[in-house]
């Protein structure tokens, strides 16, 4: 066990690290204003706040990535200061990030391995433990976070976004730490991702080991914090014991208003409108012989757990993976794009699960990445009219809330105003067709409520939308009906209106409905 080996019965509140007054300031924005919070032995504190609120910036300052302004980070045991990196590791602090740092060209071994590349001299740090041991150590750290038969020597560049996450959070069992950050790391995760994180947070707290999870999804806070510390506008609003709250004190306290539930949407009458978008016996990656059709302005959700086919379907749709077999048609003309474009020029938009990879263009800032899709709109001859373009990206700014100017990099934004700008983008087009591959994920409870009134926006402008998700609560807010996938194929179809997540869920591992 990588973490102290303190037992589960050690004193309890014993301290090992306190924020004492600890603030942060960078020009002309206070991130952090005078914190003080400790955290304790055995415990799992929870750090919650809206996008904005303060909460990585905390992470980073007890994980010495940032110097305070103000304050001191003080972990027990440890003399120095904490403003560096390598001082918080020297201390026992090891941070998780919630875009995993994966070399793609490392093994998978190697990136279990990786902390501590940069002091390790000529010997790497997976060089330090002989080769028979060091493949059972780290076929058992895999193992903690559901990745044993993981192949060591695949290249980490081929997994997917849940199993990157899952072998970074695996260097949590090959080096030693008192304190484990777990900043928004099931944010590029699914929900059967989350029962790995669980059993790693299980075992960190018998440990002895203090972890601090920073996270916006209420459901996994309330199911492994023991202290939940909220933050908004950079100040620490209240520390509570989980036992004594729910999750709507918890959400009021993160943006200081109560938060309305959504209602599920009305289902649309076959009568009502044309459809748009009809799918016929499609085949592609994971997914079989999968028929389905979407009406003008309907929202028709794709449900489904790791595995189901839920987003080859997606991607096989929009023309970013080949389709083996079957057809879709918009509006009754068959349409088969071999690419992101040619589905664009077809009247399908497509937003990916990986917004940072596949969303936007990182080095551009918003106005570069609104008009992405739409150059020819502002171009004669090759020509940019930026008078044009900016007049347009100033409307698109406003009309979607997107904070930040145009001349701001999208890849500084938060995650939901990154997702706006990837909505807008789309949009640009006018498309016939939306895809949306799970469109809050990584997004805080009030951008994501924000993001919710965007795509049900979409049914006004008669769109029709795909919404792919893992999470069968947003599938019953966003979605007229939804379609459950379960090893690559359709298992049911509901209306959202008179549904329950348990209905989903059943359906999606297999079991009866009730």
């Amino acid at each position: 066990m990588a973490a102290s080996s303190a037992s589960a019965s050690s004193p309890p509140r014993t301290t090992t690290f306190t924020l004492d007054g600890v603030g942060k300031v960078y020009p002309g924005v206070v991130a952090v204003s005078d914190v003080t919070l400790s955290g304790y032995a055995g415990e799992v504190l929870a750090i919650c706040g809206a996008n904005g609120a303060g909460k990585s910036t905390l992470t980073k300052l007890l994980a010495g990535q940032e110097r305070p302004t103000s304050g001191r980070v003080i972990v027990d045991g440890y003399d120095g200061e904490i403003t560096t990196p390598s001082a918080a590791l020297d201390a026992g602090v090891l941070l998780m990030h919630q875009e995993p740092v994966i070399v793609d060209t490392f093994t998978v071994q190697e990136n279990v391995w990786l902390t501590g590349l940069s002091s390790a001299g000529r010997r790497r740090p997976w060089q330090r433990v002989g080769g028979r041991d060091r493949a059972d150590r780290t076929r058992a750290a895999l193992g903690v976070v559901g990745m044993r038969d993981v192949d060591l020597g695949m290249p980490a560049g081929r997994l997917g976004p849940g199993p990157r996450q899952m072998v970074a959070l695996s260097r949590s069992q090959v080096n030693e730490h008192r304190v484990l950050l777990l900043d928004e790391t099931t944010a590029s995760t699914t929900e059967e991702h989350f029962k790995d994180v669980e059993t790693l947070v299980r075992k960190e707290r018998e440990a002895g080991a203090t972890v601090v999870f920073v996270s916006h999804r209420m459901p996994e806070v309330f199911a492994l914090a023991d202290r939940i510390a909220v933050m908004r506008n950079g100040a620490l609003v209240d520390v509570v014991d989980r036992a004594d709250t729910t999750p709507d004190e918890i959400m009021t306290l993160m943006i200081g208003q109560a938060v309305m539930a959504l209602e599920p949407p009305e289902p649309v009458a076959a009568s009502a409108a044309p459809v748009l978008l009809e799918v016929g016996d499609v085949s592609s990656g994971s997914a079989s012989g999968i028929s389905f059709s979407v009406r003008e302005g309907e929202i028709v959700g794709v449900y489904g757990l790791v595995g189901s086919g839920r987003s080859s379907l997606a991607r096989s749709i929009s023309g970013h993976q080949h389709r083996d077999t079957g057809t879709v048609r918009v509006r009754g003309r068959e349409v088969n794009p071999r690419s992101p474009r040619a589905a664009l020029r077809q009247g399908i938009a497509y937003l990916s699960e990986d917004r940072r990879r596949e969303g936007f263009v990182k080095d551009f800032d918003n106005a570069a990445n609104l008009t992405l899709s739409t150059l020819g709109a502002f171009s004669t001859g090759g020509v940019m009219h930026t008078r044009r373009e900016r007049r347009r990206v100033a409307q698109l700014v406003s009309d979607y809330g997107i904070k930040g100017g145009a001349e701001q990099l999208t890849s500084s934004l938060s995650g939901g105003n990154q997702q706006k700008v990837c909505i807008a983008k789309a949009l640009e087009s006018e498309p016939d067709v939306l895809v949306l591959d799970e469109p809050t994920k990584g997004i805080d409870v009030g951008a994501r409520l924000n993001i919710y009134q965007i795509v049900r926006s979409l049914s006004e402008r008669r769109k029709a939308v795909v919404v792919v998700t893992s999470e069968a609560e947003e599938a019953l807010a966003l979605c007229n009906r939804v379609i459950v996938l379960r090893d690559g194929v359709i298992a049911g179809e509901f209306v959202s209106k008179t549904s329950t997540t348990d209905d989903l869920t059943r359906t999606a591992l297999g079991g009866e409905v009730q």
